[in-house]
């Protein structure tokens, strides 16, 4: 197994970075321009003044390595269309999990912001692990 990781030590490099940029660049562009304000009014009474980078930092890390796992490492010999697939399934169930969760426990989150918020997670996630296979796949071809 080592081994492996040591040969194709650029291919993950590689998807791990598209991954990661990916994400960063959808979910800013998701936040700053699309639903911030539409969160922020939503969820107003339930935000903090100041938010906790950390958890943030620490949820990528990790969710970006499950992307590359199930859905990258997953389907590196197949097409494109199934570590989209498999992101897209990852995303229901971790999204899914999520808003459902805080729209039955949480009285502030309304049912159109968890669906969208769903919604928004499952496409993330495939566009993300797709751009993971992508990265892969670029660096399998320079070898």
């Amino acid at each position: 197994m080592l081994a492996n990781i040591i040969r194709f030590s650029s291919n993950i490099l590689m998807a791990m970075l598209a991954i990661f940029v990916c994400f960063g660049v959808l979910e800013s562009i998701w936040f700053l321009v699309i639903a911030g304000d539409w969160y922020r009014s939503s969820l107003a009474d339930l935000l903090r003044e100041d938010f906790i980078v950390w958890p943030w930092i620490v949820f990528y890390l990790l969710y970006g390595g499950v992307i590359f796992v199930l859905a990258v490492v997953a389907n590196r010999e197949k097409s494109l269309y199934y570590a989209g697939i498999d992101g897209a399934l990852l995303g229901l169930a971790s999204y899914g999990a999520y808003n459902l969760t805080n729209y039955s426990v949480l009285e502030g989150v309304g049912l159109s912001i968890a669906l969208i918020d769903w919604g928004w997670g499952i496409f993330l996630t495939a566009v993300s692990a797709m751009a993971g296979w992508l990265g892969f796949q670029f660096t399998q071809k320079q070898k």
